[in-house]
């Protein structure tokens, strides 16, 4: 268990930095387009951030709407262009790939609702990780739409940030991210992951990381 939190921990301080990213969920057995388990959604009224492009929420991402309690929810999926993303397939094949990085997420504690972050307004923060709670505090670039979340353990870069409604989506290059999961299971006493790092070489400007939900 505390391996667990330990790589939990470690892998939420690399990942806090995430500029930008978005996260759109979509109907049906989409899993299986690329191996991965089926997820069941429903058709939601408001937009959704996987499988989005970088900038898509450029004007709801404040300083204002990122401030609250969040709960992570699922891997993020975000591309660099339209064009990128209609050449991976679209948001339905984003939330297969998503979802076929859920287990890797897991093996490092990174489980739905298992970790909980608030920001406040005075860029101070607390989060939670398999029920030890730690405390830091966050930069906010509202200009370029960059976190940047500081804590006693690791000296961070900066990350992509989306918030639309109650959703926040944090992510950054998808080589890092994986090798960060990669490094950090070693701590799970997981096998090697390596063949997750063939997700960031399969898709061409393509960004992971995680969504949070607001917590009302």
């Amino acid at each position: 268990m505390k391996r667990h939190r330990f790589a939990a921990t470690a892998l939420l301080c690399c990942a806090l930095t995430v500029s930008g990213c978005g996260i759109i969920r979509t109907v049906g057995a989409i899993g299986s387009l690329f191996g991965g388990h089926k997820k069941a959604s429903t058709v939601a009224t408001v937009v959704k951030i996987l499988g989005s492009v970088l900038g898509q929420f450029y004007d709801t991402t404040t300083k204002t709407a990122l401030v609250g309690n969040w709960t992570y929810d699922e891997p993020a999926i975000q591309f660099e262009s339209e064009n990128l993303l209609k050449k991976a397939g679209g948001a339905v094949a984003s939330q297969g790939v998503a979802d076929k990085l859920v287990p890797y997420f897991e093996m490092v504690g990174f489980k739905t609702g298992s970790i909980s972050l608030n920001l406040r307004e005075d860029n101070t923060c607390t989060y939670t990780i398999g029920g030890q709670t730690f405390d830091g505090t966050y930069e906010f670039d509202d200009t370029n739409k960059k976190l940047t979340l500081k804590t006693p353990f690791f000296p961070l870069p900066a990350a992509y940030l989306s918030v639309v409604g109650d959703q926040m989506a944090m992510t950054f290059d998808s080589s890092k991210l994986l090798n960060m999961v990669q490094v950090v299971s070693q701590f799970s006493n997981q096998p090697n992951l390596n063949a997750i790092s063939n997700l960031a070489d399969s898709y061409d400007g393509m960004k992971t990381g995680f969504t949070f939900k607001k917590v009302k």
